[in-house]
């Protein structure tokens, strides 16, 4: 079972049997749900959809409240389907949205004393300035506003004490009720995505490694100007506190500002997905979570990335060999997607390439005959669909745990092309970035 080491004493078996308890108990009352709406007979076509519309409403109530009240993991992976929208029922994304920037913060003496527990002084003494209520709240850690003693706006990022005992015991809880789900629904296997979590949680409760990838995707992209990461300052900043330079961006998602700020939406969509394949595909580093609330825009426009607790160094080896990837599944070559997926470490339990060529065909089958770039959901379905009965025949038994943070970022991504309307041609921007990496790397080895 996956599970983090944090070096505290875990949290007592009571309090822990209570949290598993409970999310075990929302999970069957959901699952149940759907599966209720499945079995009932009779019912139209109509009929079934507002049924499951309904559903989606209240599983979103739930799992909102189970959020607010747990915190940890359970934010976090809320924060991930409301980021979804591309796929996610939109019932679902518009009440777990409200977990982006919304989650009740933590009380000012607990910030205090953790700001002098890491810091060796108190807010009011590391400071200048330091504002009570917080910018923001997240589900590891809380943002405030503050300026040092020479006069620099930051905003500090401050850990909650204990959460790394609470994670540690939600991340076995989710592992075991994915695995039971796993056997019950042979379909529905998450447990290689747990894996990964528990492989990259622990690097976003260290704030120091946090600063070092903010600095070090900030040094890659230092020459493009529609980009920027905030400064950090080391001088107040520690394991559990964070303190960069403070910047005041719109939402990335919040489209209606963008506008009226004379900000074009599409141009944004471009700066990102561009960010993004430099960051992949030439640089082999990246900023692993955009979902809305990690992505800012300032009028340029130049889209500004917080937040680096989530980061992803990919080896020469693999991102070479992505890169060809990339370019067999944008141009649908059977031989080369199979390739790329047998080179990229992908296996299935029977030799028969008939699922990974479908896999590949899938991701631009997702984006609908007008090829968007983002998952059209219309057609999400059907795919989904067909790859399920492929699935059942001849399961992926081996995915590289390098893929999975990618393909988290191109979910997220997917969702914020979709809030953003954007038109952009995916394969015209995808494509000069993963040819001039080959062409390098040919290069290289004549």
């Amino acid at each position: 079972m996956a599970r983090i080491r944090t070096g505290l004493q875990p949290l007592p078996w009571p309090y822990r049997i209570w949290r598993f308890l409970l999310v075990g108990w929302n999970f069957v009352v959901i699952y149940l749900g759907y599966k209720r709406i499945q079995k009932t007979p009779g019912l139209s076509e109509a009929e079934r959809k507002a049924r499951y519309r309904a559903q989606h409403r209240a599983t979103g109530e739930r799992l909102y409240r189970l959020a607010v009240r747990m915190r940890g993991l359970l934010i976090k992976s809320c924060q991930f389907l409301s980021s979804r929208a591309d796929v996610a029922p939109p019932e679902l994304v518009a009440v777990l949205s409200r977990l982006q920037d919304a989650v009740p913060p933590r009380s000012y003496g607990e910030v205090s004393a953790q700001v002098r527990r890491e810091l060796g002084a108190g807010p009011e003494e590391a400071f200048a300035s330091f504002e009570r209520e917080p910018l923001a709240s997240a589900s590891l850690a809380q943002v405030h506003r503050a300026r040092t003693h020479d006069g620099r706006d930051v905003a500090v990022k401050v850990q909650y004490a204990g959460i790394s005992r609470v994670v540690e015991t939600d991340l076995r809880s989710i592992s075991l009720l994915i695995a039971i789900l796993a056997r019950i629904e042979r379909k529905w296997d998450f447990r290689m995505l747990i894996g990964e979590m528990a492989d990259y949680v622990p690097r976003e409760l260290d704030f120091v490694a946090e600063g070092e990838s903010a600095e070090r995707v900030a040094r890659e992209l230092a020459h493009r100007e529609d980009v920027r990461v905030p400064t950090i300052v080391w001088e107040h900043t520690a394991r559990r506190v964070l303190t960069m330079e403070y910047i005041d961006g719109i939402k990335i998602s919040a489209t209606d500002e963008l506008v009226a700020a004379g900000i074009d939406p599409n141009e944004v969509a471009r700066i990102m997905m561009e960010a993004y394949c430099e960051q992949i595909l030439v640089n082999g580093f990246f900023h692993a979570d955009p979902h809305p609330g990690n992505l800012l825009v300032l009028p340029g426009p130049v889209v500004v990335f917080i937040d680096f607790g989530m980061s992803k160094h990919l080896p020469d080896d693999f991102r070479r060999t992505y890169n060809h990837f990339t370019l067999a599944v944008l141009s649908q070559n059977d031989s080369a997607m199979l390739k790329g997926f047998q080179d990229l470490g992908f296996r299935t339990r029977y030799d028969d390439p008939e699922m990974l060529v479908a896999l590949g065909r899938s991701f631009f089958e997702s984006a609908g005959p007008e090829q968007r770039p983002y998952a059209d959901s219309e057609v999400v379905g059907e795919v989904n669909e067909r790859l399920s009965q492929l699935l059942s025949d001849n399961p992926i038994t081996e995915v590289p745990s390098d893929i999975l943070l990618i393909l988290r970022v191109l979910g997220l991504m997917s969702g914020l092309q979709k809030r953003l309307d954007s038109t952009v041609d995916v394969a015209d921007t995808i494509t000069p970035f993963a040819q001039s990496q080959i062409a390098a790397e040919a290069a290289g080895g004549s």
